[in-house]
């Protein structure tokens, strides 16, 4: 809101964070996507989920990068993969059990 109110950004990436699976974080983005565009005035583009994982959590409590302090975490791939991806917009497969679109 602040973004979209005093900055005249309207639009954004989204990152779904500790989803339970792929199609949890589209649904969750799919609800704010819905709400701030008719509230907000703003686009939203999904560009993927990172799975909850017992190691992000671990990170968080370190005060740590997971990728750095856990680099085999699913978490971690997770962010390599988007690292990788750049800014393209993602939707979930539909039989995907894959956290994040190829």
């Amino acid at each position: 809101k602040v973004l979209s109110r005093d900055h005249g950004i309207h639009r954004a990436h989204v990152i779904a964070n500790m989803i339970r699976s792929a199609a949890d974080g589209y649904e969750m983005f799919e609800h704010l996507r819905r709400v701030s565009e008719r509230f907000l005035d703003v686009h939203l583009n999904y560009l993927g989920g990172v799975p909850y994982d017992e190691y992000l959590q671990r990170a968080i409590r370190r005060q740590t990068a997971v990728v750095e302090a856990y680099p085999s975490a699913q978490s971690s791939v997770a962010f390599r993969n988007l690292a990788a991806n750049g800014r393209r917009p993602r939707a979930p497969a539909a039989t995907s059990n894959s956290l994040l679109s190829a």
